[in-house]
Formats: structure tokens, sequence, C-alpha cells
């Protein structure tokens, strides 16, 4: 059985700047969110999983023979990359436009036109197989990306943020061609920004603070923390700002002519 493992890892982000990983398995078939807010370090945690970030210390030990990561960073540079290609503002008349189908996006790395349509069917872009792909929506690109890493067959797919810049049924769309790769053997691997992102199919999840991974285990036990589930449900509420951890009392922001209203136990 493939597996990757990590022990007491540390990777190098920059010269002042790591990526801790004290104990962390991930074995043949199973499926993992990761979850951090920004900063937190969750695009390192899939470059190191990948095997992309120098290690400095510990060790990374991977059977996994086929690994893809992708990113909406790589999306949009792809996309961008398109429109460079040819800009078709530019185009003078009679010129044609000399962007990348869809079907040449997705064997960019293997040609394989019977794989390509298997693929274009299962994710239901059939029809887009011979348009541009520059002109595909968000959701329609992310589908494309997702059939080009598949066309290697990969054993771990690793996905950073795959939900971002999709709207909720794009976002239901997309979990579920997700749970069906899951459930096909596909060790899948989600770095998110929330909890509520994480898919029902998924079993395991981990959480990523100040470049830390600071726990892991059975997604629903994580959930049922009480410190974690709390961050989860914060996430649900709508209008509530909170202040910042160094803010001062509140007392201490009263005006010395502000009225005051005295209560048995003191001003508040």
């Amino acid at each position: 059985m493939s597996l990757l493992h990590i022990s007491q890892g540390t990777f190098r982000l920059s010269d002042t700047r790591t990526l801790a990983i004290s104990d962390l398995t991930l074995r043949a078939g199973e499926s993992w969110a990761f979850v951090g807010t920004n900063g937190s370090g969750k695009s390192a945690l899939a470059r190191a999983l990948a095997g992309e970030l120098t290690l400095l210390k510990g060790t990374r030990e991977s059977t996994f023979a086929r690994v893809t990561r992708l990113s909406f960073e790589q999306l949009q540079k792809l996309v961008s990359d398109e429109w460079q290609r040819n800009n078709t503002d530019l185009l003078s008349p009679g010129e044609e436009d000399t962007g990348r189908t869809t079907a040449q996006i997705i064997q960019d790395e293997v040609k394989d036109p019977a794989r390509c349509a298997d693929l274009a069917a299962r994710f239901g872009i059939s029809a887009l197989l011979d348009r541009r792909f520059k002109y595909l929506s968000t959701g329609e690109t992310r589908k494309t990306l997702l059939c080009q890493a598949l066309m290697t067959d990969p054993e771990l797919l690793i996905l950073d943020e795959p939900f971002d810049g999709l709207d909720v049924a794009s976002r239901a769309q997309l979990a579920d061609l997700l749970g069906q790769l899951s459930a096909q053997g596909i060790t899948l691997v989600l770095v998110l920004n929330r909890f509520d992102e994480i898919p029902d199919f998924v079993a395991n999840a981990g959480v990523l603070v100040d470049c830390t991974l600071s726990e892991t285990g059975a997604k629903q036990t994580l959930l049922e923390q009480a410190l974690i589930a709390q961050l989860a449900h914060s996430e649900t509420l709508a209008g509530v700002a909170l202040p910042p951890p160094d803010a001062p009392p509140a007392h201490h922001l009263l005006a010395a002519d502000s009225p005051r209203i005295v209560l048995n136990d003191g001003v508040v």
C-alpha cells in the first residue's frame, strides 16, 4: 500500500520562515482536508506534500509513484498565458484566434484523445472540447485542469483551494466529482480556507496555524473538539467583526467626560 509519511519535518519557505509538520501519514485511498486562514501556510503544506519544498529537518518518505498538485494560482496563470498567446482584441480582419482548445489543454502532457474524451464526458465538458480554453467559465476551467491532471493517472492528487472563485452550485458539483474520484481509490488532499468547505466524503482533517500543522485526525473528531468547533461555528456568523487580539479593554477607550453607568460591581 502506497503512503506518504512525514516525521518531525521542517520545510524551508524563505530565509526566515519555515513550515513545521511533526507527524503526518497519508495512506492510499484516504481523503484529507487541511484547513487554515490566509497566511497560515496552506499552499506551503500542499507543496511540502508534493515534495516541492526543501526539507531542512526530519524525514519525508513517499511511495506514491505519481503525485499531482493543482492550485488556483496555477489555473490563473494558465488562463493568463492563453490570453497572452494571442490577444484577440488586436486581431486583424480574417486573422484566426490561435488560442488552444480545451482538448489541447487537457492533453498538454499526455496525448490520448480517447482518454481525454472519456474524462471530458465524466466531468460534463464534452461540448467544450473544441472551444478555446480562455473563453471558459471559472468552473469549466477548473474541470478542464482536473481532467488534465487525471490524464497522468495520479495516485495522490493535491488540490490547493479547489473551490475558490466558484458559486454555490459549482462548488457542490465539483465536490460531487471529487467524491467520485475518491470512491475510485484516488488519494485526495484538499487544502481549504474554511471548515464548511470540507465535502462530506472527506474522512480526515488537519488544522494549520502559523505555518504549523497543529492538529490532525478524523474529521468528525476534530470538529467535536471545543476550540476547533468554535472556530467552525464562527465562520457561519454574519456581520460579526471580531476585535484584533491586541485590542485594548473597552473601558480604556472611554473619554474622561463620557457618560458612565454605575452598577453594584463597578463602572461599565
